[in-house]
């Protein structure tokens, strides 16, 4: 591609040469294509209107230059031994897959003068005009910084004989092919850039522009960031032996004092995803620092991804590392296996959900409970927060809306998609990883991860992969969580203790008079109730405890709704946990979990004094602006 920014109209003037070879088995009569920016270009686009519906949030253009789009002025094949150079302009498309809008103009396709058969190659110039919007959905212009993404005509996916293509919707990310990426930029000189790849060359212009070639193997997308106020850090890392990138960071002048915390947040996610999921391939990195307000943050490319932060960011509060690392970490899930967003949204956000916080807590440790007043960040260092936590909440308020394996647009809200595509995914695997044991789901998940680099996986091959290393069909339990919308949820209903009794009556033909003091010694005869208040079938560990320090561990498949479990013991059980090794971590309410017979105050007490030494804090702080 040849690129030319205008920073004063802010436009791109674009060429794009398209390679494309037939790798399947069926013929292709089409190429479809798609146009993300033409979902910027007016309020009656998918995006916009499913934004509106599910955030609340209007796009309001202040005038008709703020919104974005793309133009093509011409397309057409290039000459070779298969095909004759060929306008295909006048049979373009555009079309509207997934529903009847035919003011969505996010995906188009041309017909072919005969189809592309199995092996073959088609060579498609493209020239196309794009007007950049205002800040919107990770992409933009803000004043002099632009950050700019899924800016030009994207080829789809042809598999199984047809094309893979959606509209772009507002809970959507992408879907593409692996290829190589050759691209100039041409803007001003005064401008920093990064891009996906490595910079190949730059050449300064006689009219105070500069070109820039970058260029990548093996990546399905590529993206670009300008502004004349980067600071630029670059350092060669050795990640593992023998292996090593180099990193770039684009920091914003006002978080320069951020500057270790990013690079470290880089070194460390890159450390340990080479350790869990592969050694990272490619030879660059680069972490861009968004501009605020940009709407740009918080966002994957292939070799390149945006970070974020607060004004004020405190040790503790994990940001920028947590975003940084979980960024960085959808180079694994989004860029090299690369699954399919708009179908199978889980298997990239849920399964990068995972690794960030497996990398957070091995790097760093527990966060801290934080709030913020004014602006200012408060750490209580007090309350870390454990890692079981992560996604619970979440999925606790909407496990029941929707199943997991769903279209991003066709969930309930906005709510339902980020629970089910980010925590609920999360969840299931840390109870995986629980279930099977920590160095089987370790072997399994880099596996899974290497195995299926550069090949889009379906829910079907990580089942495979899954049931390979547990050593039995483990769909019984995924298709709960994956194609399931109930609750996991295992409670200690009631424990009863009753001292046995003294034989009286007829027994054994002879009548007892049911002395006192019989039998000798004290026995109890006690239960325990477990019950399954969920849905959700797995099996479960219950741990009985008892009054002389005794306790008993024993095991339910928990397939019925409840279980009685009984014992004649001399000691009184005095408590009873269900899952005391909390491997099933997607248990809605830990609460009854467990049950004593004799109820603790100590730990009311102490959270009744965390809270008040809280409130008081708060007091105090508010306090300074009062008198």
């Amino acid at each position: 591609m040849e690129i030319h920014l205008d920073t004063t109209q802010n436009t791109l003037s674009c060429t794009e040469l398209l390679s494309w070879k037939n790798t399947t088995q069926s013929p292709a009569d089409e190429l479809w294509f798609h146009l993300y920016w033409n979902a910027f270009q007016n309020n009656m686009s998918d995006f916009l209107q499913e934004g509106e519906q599910r955030w609340g949030r209007i796009y309001r253009s202040n005038s008709k230059d703020d919104w974005g789009y793309c133009r093509l002025d011409s397309i057409e094949i290039r000459e070779d031994s298969f095909f004759q150079e060929t306008d295909l302009m006048p049979s373009l498309r555009y079309r509207q897959p997934d529903d009847d809008n035919v003011y969505d103009q996010t995906v188009f396709s041309v017909t072919l003068p005969k189809p592309i058969r199995p092996g073959e190659t088609i060579e498609i110039e493209i020239h196309f005009f794009s007007k950049i919007p205002r800040p919107i959905h990770r992409t933009g212009v803000l004043k002099d910084y632009y950050f700019i993404a899924q800016w030009f005509p994207k080829i789809g996916v042809f598999e199984h004989g047809k094309w893979n293509c959606h509209q772009f919707h507002a809970t959507t990310n992408f879907f593409a092919d692996f290829g190589t990426y050759d691209v100039r930029i041409t803007l001003p000189s005064s401008f920093i850039i990064g891009a996906t790849g490595e910079l190949i060359e730059k050449t300064d212009n006689t009219d105070g522009t500069s070109t820039y070639r970058f260029s990548q193997q093996s990546v399905h997308d590529f993206a670009w960031t300008a502004s004349p106020h980067y600071l630029v850090f670059v350092e060669n890392f050795e990640f593992s032996p023998g292996k090593q990138t180099e990193i770039t960071l684009l920091l914003q002048p006002y978080h320069k004092n951020l500057k270790d915390r990013y690079m470290n947040a880089v070194k460390n996610a890159l450390i340990y995803c080479s350790q869990w999921y592969g050694d990272y391939p490619y030879s660059t990195i680069t972490c861009v620092d968004p501009a605020y307000n940009s709407r740009s943050g918080g966002m994957e490319y292939p070799t390149l991804f945006t970070g974020g932060t607060y004004f004020l960011s405190r040790e503790g509060i994990p940001r920028p590392e947590g975003v940084t690392i979980h960024e960085f970490g959808h180079g694994y899930f989004y860029g090299l296996v690369a699954s399919n967003e708009f179908e199978d949204a889980w298997m990239d956000e849920g399964f990068t959900s995972f690794l960030d916080s497996e990398v957070y807590y091995a790097a760093y440790g527990h966060p801290f409970y934080s709030r913020t007043y004014f602006g200012i960040p408060l750490v209580f260092r007090e309350v870390p927060i454990p890692i079981e936590s992560s996604g619970i909440s979440r999925h606790r308020q909407t496990y029941d809306m929707d199943v997991m394996q769903n279209y991003t647009w066709h969930f309930l809200n906005s709510s339902s998609y980020g629970a089910n595509a980010y925590a609920k995914a999360e969840l299931m695997l840390r109870t995986l990883k629980r279930y099977i044991g920590e160095e089987l789901f370790a072997e399994m998940i880099k596996a899974y991860s290497q195995r299926y680099w550069f090949k889009h996986p379906r829910p079907k091959d990580f089942y495979s992969v899954v049931s390979e290393f547990a050593g039995q069909n483990m769909s019984w339990f995924l298709d709960q969580f994956v194609y399931g919308s109930g609750k996991l949820d295992y409670a200690v209903d009631r424990i009863r203790n009753a001292r046995e009794r003294v034989p009286k009556g007829w027994i054994g033909g002879e009548f007892q008079e049911g002395k006192k003091g019989y039998p000798p010694s004290k026995v109890y005869n006690s239960e325990v109730l477990v019950r399954r208040l969920g849905e959700i079938k797995v099996p479960v560990d219950l741990l009985v405890k008892f009054d002389d320090g005794t306790e008993i561990l024993d095991s339910w498949d928990g397939q019925y709704r409840w279980k009685k479990f009984t014992y004649r013991t001399p000691s009184r059980i005095i408590g009873a946990v269900v899952d005391p090794d909390f491997k099933l971590v997607s248990d809605v309410n830990q609460t009854n979990n467990s049950r004593a017979v004799k109820p603790n105050g100590v730990a009311a007490y102490k959270w009744t004094s965390k809270w008040l030494a809280w409130f008081q804090h708060a007091l105090e702080f508010f306090s300074l602006f009062g008198g």
